[in-house]
């Protein structure tokens, strides 16, 4: 690759940065597939021709010409770039330029791991050498669908053996480094998104999955969501004992509740405007509330966040299961119409699991490929994707706000839950940390980027989550990479434009001196001085809602190998079991099917417990 290219358009985003060209081309070469690193190769090759000899000037306009072309694909380079050398210019703790940035902000730096962390409480199998086992269960994945189907499995006496791609990390590693704990825990360091970069795609992929990584948000399915998915098949009048037991294993509850300034503003506009405002259900015990909460998206090093990692997993070990950890499926084994094992790499080893069922627990960007690959060819793998997309509107406030410390999410609003046939969006807040808010905010020239960094301490977000009746599709490239494909539908946009007015009402009855939108051109209004709301959608009207015109991310993938009555619009029967293949049984987010408008965990986990519990009776 052309490294000189790239050290150029590093140094025009971030001027003075170090060792950032270096830190993308080993994340691209750890994370990126051979046709990725193909393209990106060409990519360079276009910029070395003559990018690194214009002037300062002139490569930022030549960026700029890239994020405003109206060539999709143009579009779709330029945010890649801007946020890989963003990211990597602040969140790197050895850098002495990151280190100076931090303290021109106000960042403290990473909280660091604590002095007497708890002992591991899992002991992976380790796979040293080409290896075979046999068991009655093979779970493949390990997070909310995963840990629980395992626990539940091996607690019905089954030999279990539980295949997790990423590694395990517990608390002595938690530092609230954002470098390297994005590589370590996210999918594709927390840099995948879909084919056309317009949604960022975050989620967890290490053991525990996504519950190692998520902001502790503990949603029930709402009864209206279940009563919708009764009218597909779905088994959701069993489903409430399921949601019951999981609740009280995770410790659900609203008693470490301690709002953040994050949440104190939030409520604050909410109250103004007499708008629904209540307390968010977590999952944690012995919550710290402070700043160490602001970093655990990089995991709890106290181990208060009631992952699978810290429950699930240790009772499925306590029953006798095997978890192995580096351990990346390639496929399903069936045999006569029935699951019959899986084959993985581990370690750079086979490793060759017999069984008696499989359970797919990979999420819904995660089991669709592995499904085709193992030969499942209903028309509904991979089908009917929902993502909650979420753009953030910010608010920069008088007064200091850290918005890297605090209390995860402990306060929320469903003000605009349904603004058509139960379509809507939820207002809620989350931590930021200079290296994510680097990629997320709008660059426009080094100078500008750079003084919207310096006001990060005074700002604050409103996320605006959207419950996405649209839908996209999972597949597999011709090199039988995954492929994510998503479009926004017009009437789903219409319902964030909605959203990102309220937020901007929100921030400015809180006393916001400035709102910005997510938008890749700065689209800003300061309230009684410069500007209206009015004028704020109409300039985020004109700067698009479009694949990178405005930044969107989803924290929530759903419903890509969905649970139903037919297999004419389902993927898996309402035992969540492959209509092609007996005892492969789906447990994860993908069994969705149409988005729930909450955070999915606690549904994922409850679904997961259902469906396993359902398999080991018949198993038994």
């Amino acid at each position: 690759m052309n490294r000189r290219a790239l050290e150029a358009i590093c140094q025009t985003f971030a001027p003075g940065s170090e060792g950032v060209a270096d830190a993308v081309l080993a994340a691209a070469n750890k994370h990126l597939g051979p046709a990725e690193r193909r393209q990106l190769s060409l990519l360079l090759g276009t910029f070395g021709r003559g990018f690194p000899l214009l002037s300062p000037a002139r490569r930022e306009a030549a960026l700029r010409a890239w994020c405003d072309s109206r060539i999709p694909q143009r579009r779709a380079v330029f945010v890649a770039l801007k946020q890989a050398a963003l990211s990597f210019a602040y969140m790197r703790s050895e850098s002495s330029w990151a280190r100076e940035r931090w303290e021109a902000i106000g960042y403290p730096g990473p909280t660091g791991t604590p002095a007497d962390p708890p002992p591991r409480r899992i002991e992976p199998l380790r796979v040293e050498r080409d290896l075979e086992l046999d068991c009655d269960v093979c779970v493949v994945g390990s997070g909310a669908g995963g840990g629980v189907a395992a626990a539940v499995l091996a607690g019905a006496g089954l030999d279990v053996v539980v295949l997790e791609a990423g590694g395990y990390w517990s608390e002595r590693d938690f530092d609230g480094a954002e470098d390297p704990g994005y590589d370590r825990l996210y999918l594709a360091g927390a840099a995948a998104a879909t084919d056309d970069r317009g949604i960022g795609l975050i989620a967890g992929a290490c053991l525990g999955g996504g519950t190692v990584v998520n902001y502790t948000t503990s949603f029930r399915a709402p009864d209206d969501i279940l009563e919708e998915w009764a009218g597909h098949g779905f088994p959701s009048d069993e489903l409430g004992g399921s949601l019951d037991a999981v609740c009280e294993r995770i410790g659900v509850n609203t008693e470490h509740n301690e709002p953040s300034r994050r949440d104190e503003l939030l409520a604050s506009g909410l109250r103004s405007l007499r708008w629904h405002v209540e307390e968010t259900p977590r999952n944690v015990l012995g919550c710290e509330q402070g700043r160490l909460c602001g970093s655990c998206g990089l995991g709890c090093p106290l181990g208060a966040k009631q992952s699978t990692l810290v429950t699930w997993l240790v009772d499925a070990q306590a029953a006798g299961a095997r978890i192995v950890v580096d351990a990346r499926a390639q496929r399903i084994l069936v045999d006569a119409g029935e699951a019959r094992g899986a084959v993985a790499r581990s370690n750079g080893h086979d490793l060759h699991v017999r069984s008696r069922a499989v359970v797919v627990a990979a999420g819904a960007l995660g089991t669709p490929p592995l499904l085709l690959r193992s030969g499942i060819r209903n028309e509904n793998v991979g089908r009917w994707l929902r993502l909650h997309p979420g753009t953030p509107v910010l608010g920069v406030f008088d007064e200091e706000v850290r918005p890297w410390e605090g209390t995860l999410q402990a306060l929320y609003s469903d003000q605009h839950r349904d603004l058509e046939d139960g379509y809507g969006v939820k207002y809620e807040t989350v931590p930021v940390l200079p290296g994510f808010a680097a990629a997320a905010l709008p660059w426009r020239s080094a100078a500008q980027h750079a003084a919207l960094m310096d006001e990060l301490a005074q700002t604050t977000n409103v996320g605006v989550l959207l419950r996405d009746r649209g839908s996209g599709r999972v597949t597999l490239g011709r090199d039988g990479s995954t492929r994510i494909r998503y479009r926004l539908s017009d009437d789903d946009l219409g319902r964030v434009r909605t959203g990102v007015d309220g937020a901007a009402q929100i921030l400015e009855a809180a006393g916001a001196r400035k709102i910005l939108s997510g938008h890749s051109r700065v689209v800003s209004y300061e309230p009684g001085r410069r500007g209206d709301r009015a004028g704020f959608l109409r300039d985020s009207d004109a700067a698009g809602w479009g694949p990178g015109r405005c930044g969107f991310f989803s924290f929530h993938p759903l419903g890509s190998c969905r649970m139903g009555a037919s297999p004419t619009n389902s993927a898996a029967n309402p035992d969540g079991e492959s209509w092609e293949a007996r005892n492969l049984v789906v447990a994860d987010g993908s069994t969705f099917p149409t988005a729930s408008g909450v955070n999915p965990m606690v549904t994922i986990e409850a679904i997961a417990h259902l469906n396993a519990g359902k398999l080991a009776a018949r198993l038994n």
